[in-house]
């Protein structure tokens, strides 16, 4: 799901025209997520961007809206939605929206630090900018840091703003729930949420149904969590070593309730923790597929 603000960057046409157009011609008619924000698909990106090029041909925009809405648009070999662009030194915008998100935290500046998130989320699919622009993004805000050319602030600064963009994303992406029921978070003592509220959000965004607990959950929380909600796994995100015996000691009480649970572990630290517990992929977006048919050739 993508906002207005994404939207625009997407489609080439300005919010105000976009307001305009949902208000005159209802070509497109994006839902609010729980801020009351507009939210745009995908199907409504390709609406609005046939729309634009209807208009951009000389049609008016009254025709234009109701040949869309119709599906009655003549085609056209363009591709009406910009494809993803791949990330790294393939695109300078990439590499841009990085280096202003980091002199952003150093300065502690947070119009330029919401400016590079802005930017960058407009690149593509919630997973493809993540895997690879906003995970490479935080492992430098996080060697910055330790290098000592980002103050703490600055850092805490850069990471609670992706934590307010992950969440909204994860917020917007629950009217497709469906189930099974997954639980996400993490373990005892572990407070580095990012990464699992990334993955959180990639699940649902394929329809499961996402408990995400967050940071710092104690054994039987979670133990609690996947009964109460009748979950078919539980996924937790094990981001250093040290995270690694809280983490065994959950999968331990899970694997021991009945009825048996799938349990995945991912993050940095999570290969080979424990027998039973199925090691995920770094990429969200292979991960959450392969949990998502994991659970539905189960189902069936």
């Amino acid at each position: 799901m993508y906002t207005i603000k994404q939207a625009a960057r997407l489609t080439g046409v300005s919010e105000a025209s976009l307001r305009a157009w949902e208000r005159r011609y209802a070509v497109v008619v994006p839902r609010r997520n729980d801020a009351g924000y507009r939210v745009y698909d995908e199907a409504a990106l390709t609406a609005v961007s046939h729309m634009r090029r209807l208009v951009d041909e000389g049609w008016s925009p009254a025709e234009a809206a109701a040949a869309v809405r119709g599906g009655t648009a003549p085609a056209t070999a363009e591709e009406p939605k910009p494809r993803e662009i791949p990330l790294g030194t393939q695109h300078a915008g990439a590499d841009g929206y990085t280096r202003l998100f980091l002199s952003s935290a150093t300065r502690m500046d947070a119009a330029g630090i919401e400016e590079s998130l802005d930017g960058a989320f407009a690149l593509g699919s919630f997973e493809h900018v993540v895997d690879g622009w906003l995970f490479p993004a935080l492992e430098a805000l996080g060697d910055g840091w330790a290098r000592g050319e980002i103050d703490v602030a600055g850092e805490h600064a850069a990471s609670n703003a992706v934590h307010r963009r992950l969440s909204a994303a994860f917020d917007a992406a629950g009217s497709r729930s469906r189930g099974p029921s997954v639980v996400v978070g993490l373990p005892p003592g572990s407070q580095h949420d990012l990464g699992a509220l990334a993955f959180s959000t990639a699940l649902r965004r394929r329809g499961l149904d996402v408990l995400h607990l967050g940071a710092d959950v104690p054994v039987t929380s979670w133990e609690n969590a996947v009964r109460s909600r009748h979950a078919r796994a539980a996924v937790l995100s094990v981001p250093t070593e040290d995270d690694r015996p809280s983490a065994v000691a959950v999968v331990e009480g899970l694997l021991g309730q009945t009825p048996a649970t799938l349990v995945y572990a991912g993050g940095s630290a999570s290969t080979d923790l424990a027998d039973g517990v199925r090691s995920l992929p770094p990429s969200i977006a292979t991960a959450a597929r392969e949990v998502d048919e994991r659970l539905n050739a189960r189902a069936d």
